[in-house]
């Protein structure tokens, strides 16, 4: 699983060539397949819910709202803000190429957990639980959040900056400690 970041034709600004490179990717990984989190014997299908969409800039096609959110990050500036989805919370975005070169990677750390000595798993209940998949080689973190028997919703995926390394140490020690 020594996969690299993905080589875009424009890592400064949106735009339509990689935008559709980095949705197949994610299409085919959790729209055309099933992505599965298994954990203690269990299966988890993972949701994207792709009739929850927004509509794309560059194609007018409507792409699901987990994919603008993945390849996304918040921003305070009104003025930088560019995610095509319109929904309040979502419009609050701009286009992240760090995250977006990382899309493939999501897939990969799912599929590794369990097999994948680096990957670590924990989990937080606030209201619904919320699963951590942290690949510590490549400091990367997936969420699922747990909304139901059948219903595991991909939240977000984005890599774990020096800020935030020691809580994610912290949370991960806390989980493993109340086994």
């Amino acid at each position: 699983m020594e996969s690299f970041p993905l080589v875009l034709t424009d890592a400064s600004c949106l735009n339509g060539v990689d935008i559709e490179r980095i949705f197949e990717i994610f299409k085919n990984d959790f729209i055309d397949n099933q992505a599965v989190l298994n954990i203690e014997n269990r299966a988890y299908p993972i949701t994207v819910k792709e009739n929850v969409t927004c509509a794309c800039l560059f194609t007018g096609d409507r792409k699901p709202e987990r994919f603008w959110h993945i390849i996304t990050t918040k921003e305070f500036d009104v003025r930088k803000q560019n995610n095509p989805c319109s929904k309040d919370i979502e419009r609050k975005r701009v286009y992240s190429s760090f995250r977006a070169k990382r899309v493939h990677w999501i897939k990969e750390i799912i599929d590794g957990f369990g097999t994948e000595e680096h990957i670590k798993y924990f989990c937080e209940e606030n209201g619904a639980k919320t699963h951590f998949l942290w690949d510590t080689k490549r400091f990367y973190i997936v969420l699922i959040k747990h909304l139901g028997r059948s219903n595991n919703l991909l939240v977000t995926a984005y890599s774990v900056h020096k800020n935030k390394y020691r809580d994610y140490q912290r949370k991960l020690k806390k989980y493993e400690s109340s086994f």
